[in-house]
């Protein structure tokens, strides 16, 4: 067996450092995600930690850039539709790692020098369950827009609820996605009746 490039161990280094900061922020939230945690739950070194990333918000940051790529992955590109839309935003928001997204979000808003190391990726999420990446006219639509600006804050009550009960779904979890959906749908035909094709 061939031994590995120093640039393969790096990677696989990098790798296991993400890996243990994101379920560290899922399990355990911010307050436990310690250099120190990481570490022991990546098998690495401080020294390891401290050789790749500048602190622990660098990494927190890189942790975050790969949960978006990851989610961009899963989503296959942005939706042409309103109930596309909410399944797309469903499928990020509704995984059980979003859970570390918001816990970053969370101490973010009071650590000035941590929104500035994670701002650009929270952007980045923004983006990803925003309407606005789509070319279709549908999206100008006020009554459009509206509905979807509720809808990703339903998505994300719904991501809390399950953040702050173990990662399980809330009872009313399903009956909300089901009346999103409904009014999605309704609002995609009604768009379709105006205009007689998909825009």
């Amino acid at each position: 067996m061939a031994r590995r490039t120093q640039e393969e161990r790096s990677t696989a280094t990098q790798a296991a450092l993400v890996d243990a900061a994101i379920e560290l922020l899922v399990r355990r939230g911010w307050a436990a995600t310690t250099a120190a945690e990481v570490c022991q739950q990546a098998g690495v070194t401080r020294g390891a930690l401290m050789h790749h990333y500048p602190n622990l918000g660098g990494l927190l940051a890189s942790a975050l850039d790969r949960l978006y790529d990851d989610m961009l992955a899963k989503a296959g590109g942005p939706a042409d539709t309103v109930c596309g839309v909410i399944d797309t935003a469903w499928t990020a928001i509704g995984d059980r790692r979003f859970k570390a997204v918001m816990e970053a979000w969370w101490a973010a808003g009071n650590d000035p020098e941590l929104a500035r190391q994670i701002g650009p990726v929270v952007a980045r999420f923004a983006a990803l369950v925003s309407p606005r990446n789509s070319s279709s006219k549908r999206f100008r639509d006020p009554a459009v827009a509206t509905f979807l600006l509720t809808s990703r804050e339903a998505l994300l009550g719904l991501a809390m609820g399950r953040a702050t009960s173990g990662g399980r779904p809330l009872g009313h979890e399903a009956a909300v996605l089901a009346a999103l959906r409904e009014q999605a749908t309704a609002l995609d035909a009604t768009h379709l009746d105006r205009h007689g094709a998909r825009a």
